[in-house]
């Protein structure tokens, strides 16, 4: 009798779910992006703004999103989340960060989470407008880390292909102090013999020092596995004592594959196998198939400030993820029994960090940028936006004078500082840069630190922004006609 009554919760749970995917009542959007993007602030950001919107609050925060400038919008409310599985994003502990001194910016995503906001409006248009004065979308934003994104490639690679394009980046892990030591422990193994525990975790621990090196210490983000860099859930498990093979030729992996199966070849092999099907298909399957919506966010600033190697390090990682995500034209069938993703935006986050004469330069930039992906995804049918954002403005814009002209600078407080600064970072490439570009560029893009605007009303968003509401109205504002 108790299978049974679960049984029929179960049913009406996922009853009431398939009802409102039907009516089209439901929307989840998917936000992520690389190491360093910004998605924890944008996400806080986003649902500050939502939660004060709304007739009974000023919509002149928000005065693209047309729900909102047109006065139809009754106002947004947090709801229990679907998934009760998944860890609730912490929005209180993000909004604490921002407004306490000292200000910091929210803890960086480290798992899946996910919030749900019930949005009530009148309907304008259709059926809904004739039949009823109000009616609610339930959003639901799941944010994870773009650290896991990287492994969605090695779903269509065997364990020798993925260990051929790990030798392809060994320029990039020559960089690490750590990669010596790495390479010494591989090649002092016998991959024909039995395997050992110790000696597989020891050489894992050695390549994770390198991974995490390469992305912390030396600005590049193609990382895999991912769960390396973020193992959640994984941590001290054998399913990530992992690593390529980098020092072995075709020749010497066809001798490998007589080896016995106890061996260190066959073991990794296994391993590998395991962690594509284990762990990366079903954080595919479990997540990505359910999406309607995708927003990844891209840090435009770092890169540019590193070099050559790390933003085309970026691009790459950029296009290898895209190629994995599921586009398509999205219909009531297909959300139902074949979700896939009807819209995507690119966002360059962190906007405010440069000058406003320079905004139309990273937008710009970012469309070339992702033009290969951008292609791709309209090819699949996928509708396709970029835009040059900011969730929460931590800077201001000003004029000073310098050698009898006026220049536009940027204001506010470096990260970890107690003054404020102003300057002038730098001029934004329009386009992809030339190999001779990075013998003279001359950035100074920094982080800034969080700043509440006091001279926002308390019944309003905490922050300013920039083009939340051309996000908003991109992403949800078919829902809400």
């Amino acid at each position: 009798m108790a299978s049974l009554k679960q049984s029929l919760r179960k049913l009406g749970k996922n009853t009431q779910a398939v009802a409102l995917r039907t009516t089209d009542r439901n929307l989840r959007l998917a936000v992520t992006g690389l190491a360093g993007a910004g998605k924890t602030a944008f996400i806080t950001g986003l649902v500050n703004q939502l939660l004060h919107s709304g007739i009974a609050e000023t919509s002149a925060q928000l005065p693209l999103w047309q729900v909102a400038r047109d006065g139809r919008l009754y106002g947004v409310k947090r709801d229990m989340q679907p998934d009760l599985t998944i860890p609730s994003f912490n929005y209180d502990g993000a909004i604490k960060s921002l407004t306490t001194e000292p200000k910091s910016w929210p803890v960086s995503t480290r798992n899946i989470s996910e919030l749900r906001l019930a949005i009530k409006y009148r309907p304008a248009k259709g059926l809904l407008a004739k039949v009823t004065d109000s009616a609610t979308l339930y959003l639901d934003i799941v944010d994870y880390p773009g650290e896991w994104l990287l492994d969605l490639p090695m779903l269509k690679q065997s364990f020798q292909q993925w260990s051929n394009t790990q030798l392809e980046r060994k320029s990039v892990f020559e960089r690490s102090m750590h990669f010596s030591a790495f390479s010494q422990a591989l090649d002092s193994v016998d991959l024909a013999s039995p395997a050992d525990e110790l000696k597989l975790q020891e050489i894992a621990d050695l390549y994770q020092n390198v991974l995490q090196d390469c992305v912390s210490n030396h600005g590049f983000y193609y990382a895999q596995p991912g769960r390396l860099l973020l193992p959640g859930e994984l941590d001290g498990t054998p399913v990530l004592a992992l690593f390529p093979l980098i020092n072995i030729d075709d020749e010497g992996v066809q001798s490998l594959e007589q080896s016995q199966s106890n061996s260190f070849y066959h073991t990794l092999k296994r391993r590998y196998k395991e962690y594509v099907s284990r762990v990366v298909k079903p954080f595919y399957q479990d997540y990505f198939a359910k999406f309607d919506r995708q927003l990844v966010l891209v840090d435009c600033f770092t890169p540019l400030n590193r070099g050559r190697a790390q933003f085309d390090d970026m691009k790459s990682a950029i296009h290898a993820v895209m190629e994995s995500f599921h586009f398509g034209q999205s219909s009531l069938l297909k959300r139902l029994f074949s979700p896939k993703i009807d819209k995507l935006l690119f966002a360059a986050s962190k906007v405010d960090h440069v000058t406003r004469d320079q905004q139309g330069n990273v937008l710009s930039l970012l469309t070339q940028l992702v033009h290969q992906s951008q292609q791709y995804a309209k090819f699949e049918g996928c509708e396709v936006e970029t835009m040059a954002i900011s969730a929460i403005k931590s800077t201001s814009h000003g004029m000073v004078k310098q050698d009898g002209r006026e220049i536009e600078v940027v204001r506010g407080c470096e990260l970890g500082q107690q003054q404020s600064v102003t300057l002038f970072p730098g001029e934004v490439p329009k386009s992809l840069p030339a190999a001779d570009f990075w013998d003279k560029q001359g950035f100074e893009f920094i982080n800034f630190a969080p700043a509440t605007n006091q001279h926002i009303q308390r019944s309003n968003a905490d922050f300013e922004h920039i083009r939340l509401d051309h996000v908003l109205q991109y992403l949800l504002g078919d829902k809400l006609k």
